[in-house]
């Protein structure tokens, strides 16, 4: 009977794992038929509702929305990484690892594309104001900021729980001397 029920267990968790784009969510860990009453399965991926294009710097992107015939831009909510395509500007600190670090995350992979309730929809330059969900449910804004590769930009509208959430990041980021916190790098110098 145990081994029914942990059978009948496995069906139902695979009944959940999903197909998103061309990326198959599989069931994680070992699964013991005999011994366990327990299944293991990966969190549900995250429903995606563009294709990432290209990282333009370390917090805007270039995306292709689906149902959409032309690509747009999108500047990261919440969060500011030092310059390395302003052309009135040298290249800033850790730019180009900022840069390097948010292509890396991003580019030909699914995301989810979130609006702000406080924020604006798009900037003065005409880019959308998003918070950039990875398929796997990675909150890249606040991973930017985490890391040590972004700042928490908070002069601008948004929820007041995500601008404490990115404030905590930031705070935890100078602490550990992450990224552009170190003092081998930037010892947070903007």
């Amino acid at each position: 009977m145990k081994f029914l029920t942990t059978f009948i267990l496995g069906l139902i968790a695979l009944a959940w794992l999903r197909v998103d784009g061309s990326e198959t969510k599989s069931v994680s860990g070992p699964v013991s038929y005999a011994t366990s009453t327990e299944v293991e399965v990966s969190a549900p991926a995250t429903s995606t509702n563009a294709l990432a294009v290209r990282a333009v710097d370390g917090d805007t992107i270039v995306v292709r929305i689906d149902g959409m015939t032309e690509d747009a831009k999108v500047r990261l909510l919440g969060i500011d990484t030092p310059e390395s395509v302003d052309p009135r500007k040298p290249v800033q600190c850790f730019a180009k690892e900022a840069s390097k670090y948010t292509a890396s995350m991003i580019e030909g992979k699914r995301i989810r594309l979130d609006a702000d309730p406080k924020a604006d929809e798009v900037d003065k330059y005409g880019r959308l104001l998003r918070n950039i969900i990875l398929a796997d449910g990675t909150d890249l804004n606040a991973e930017l900021v985490r890391d040590g590769y972004a700042y928490a930009y908070l002069s601008f509208p948004l929820d007041a729980r995500r601008k404490a959430e990115l404030t905590r990041l930031q705070e935890e980021a100078k602490t550990a001397e992450r990224g552009l916190w170190s003092p081998e790098t930037c010892n947070g110098i903007h």
